[in-house]
């Protein structure tokens, strides 16, 4: 069964509103860094497609690739040995002895090639096209990296036309690195794009500099009440520092 085959016969999870279809629209995720640890938190609804019908479902957003972190917003597929299964396609190409910013190279040059064919092999079919250009990936990236927390995010965009033969995948990068040291009381933040939280953060600075875990828990909270079509709990936390990952919250099948 070729990809196109199998996206038109299993479900599939789009983690952005279908009606209307928007790039801004996505699922929720934070990662916060501090001068000395990350703080990184995610909702667990998906939003299938099969057929005409949307199916919510809930499954994990967070998952550890060797020693660093990966979480995904946009359309992706979740089931195994498919073409847009974004932890495979990490885990397939970076490599245990590479560093963190190799390995993030690495991934996001395939997720991109991933993304491309995936365009391209749904060119016959008219719903999955129209909402593979429209929407997004976009993939966070996080962990230690000599010896300090580094957290980045890679955004990929459909940039074609449907006569082109190759794609045009737009890549966007945002991220603060081992040398990028926060000012005491303002951590970097990164998040899916949202008015709730833009809002929420607009409003909440105290809470952000005096409690990360509980900044990044009342955030996705946030969104999750304004857009219950796309969000929904339960929320698992994960924080980092020199002494490891630590769950703060988990669901229990996530690994």
């Amino acid at each position: 069964m070729n990809f196109l085959s199998a996206l038109s016969s299993f479900l599939f999870v789009l983690i952005l509103q279908i009606v209307p279809i928007r790039p801004s629209s996505a699922t929720t995720i934070v990662v916060l860094k501090t001068r000395s640890e990350i703080v990184a938190g995610a909702e667990s609804m998906g939003v299938y497609i099969t057929g005409d019908r949307r199916i919510s479902n809930s499954f994990c957003k967070i998952h550890q690739v060797h020693d660093f972190f990966i979480a995904s917003a946009g359309f992706y597929d979740t089931r195994a040995g498919q073409r847009l299964n974004i932890e495979e396609v990490v885990t397939r190409v970076a490599r245990k002895t590479d560093p963190f910013t190799v390995a993030m190279n690495r991934s996001s040059s395939a997720i991109a090639s991933a993304l491309s064919q995936a365009v391209s092999d749904a060119r016959e079919d008219d719903g999955l096209y129209n909402v593979l250009v429209r929407g997004n990936v976009v993939t966070f990236f996080f962990g230690f990296e000599d010896g300090k927390p580094a957290t980045y995010s890679h955004r990929f965009s459909v940039m074609t036309q449907r006569e082109s033969k190759v794609p045009l995948i737009e890549g966007t990068d945002d991220g603060c690195g081992p040398q990028c040291v926060p000012a005491d009381g303002n951590p970097y933040l990164m998040h899916t794009r949202s008015q709730a939280m833009d809002n929420f953060r607009s409003t909440n600075r105290g809470l952000l500099r005096d409690d990360p875990v509980a900044f990044v828990r009342s955030m996705i909270f946030s969104d999750i009440a304004a857009n219950k079509d796309r969000s929904g709990p339960p929320v698992d936390i994960l924080r980092i520092d020199q002494n490891g990952p630590n769950w703060i919250e988990k669901k229990p099948n996530c690994l």
